[in-house]
């Protein structure tokens, strides 16, 4: 009865998630929308890792087969993608509206472990030849280390890594919702490169739309 109350839980945050992501990308930046809207967004992803972590772990212990433990470390590793990148995103805004540094602890452990996790995703997707994981192992260091590499500086080009770091944390949500909707809630059978479509989807969305606003800010600041 838990284990069902908090899967309930964990998908209503992540469909909740994957719906809210899309007010924030439409409202006004900076607007009062978008700021309530991107806030709400933080705090159902904070909780669709909160809620997600514990059934990681218990499918893991409880699994009877190796592929229930691989899904239940690619899990982990979601639950890291996710986090991750709305943790520095909103701590990117935050610092450039208060002078407040970006590094911290936290931050810093964040980013190392996106880094690790993807690296230890991708060398265990080639032992396992499961290639869909090895397609969202980069997420992890390239987020990680550009984390890393924004906390050094000052704050420059502050509304282009916040949407950099928003939307990849929307593709990755959103990668989740098709993956595992598919497959377990829908029951479909994927085949052939069929397989590839949920996991490759929110990407070839996703990727131009990142590409979008960064022109956007990058043309916005120029004329600043």
């Amino acid at each position: 009865m838990t284990f069902r109350l908090v899967l309930a839980a964990h998908l209503a945050c992540a469909f909740g998630a994957a719906a809210l992501f899309w007010i924030p990308i439409v409202a006004d930046k900076g607007g009062p929308l978008h700021i309530r809207a991107g806030r709400f967004y933080t705090r159902l992803i904070y909780l669709t890792a909160l809620t997600g972590a514990p059934l990681a772990v218990l499918l893991f212990a409880q699994a009877s087969e190796p592929a229930a433990r691989r899904t239940a470390c690619f899990l982990g590793y979601l639950m890291t993608i996710l986090v991750m990148p709305v943790f520095h995103g909103v701590r990117v805004a935050r610092a450039a509206r208060t002078g407040a540094a970006v590094a911290s602890p936290l931050h810093t452990g964040l980013s190392w472990l996106a880094i690790l996790a993807g690296l230890a995703l991708a060398a265990l997707a080639i032992r396992w030849q499961e290639w869909p994981y090895l397609l969202l192992s980069p997420v992890g260091p390239v987020m990680g280390v550009r984390a890393l590499l924004y906390a050094r500086q000052k704050f420059s080009a502050w509304r282009e890594e916040h949407v950099v770091a928003m939307l990849t944390s929307g593709i990755a949500v959103h990668t989740a919702m098709l993956v595992f909707g598919s497959t377990r809630t829908l029951g479909l059978t994927l085949t052939g490169m069929t397989v590839y479509v949920p996991w490759l989807l929110p990407t070839i969305v996703g990727l131009p739309l990142i590409l979008w606003r960064v022109r956007r800010e990058r043309a916005a600041s120029a004329s600043r």
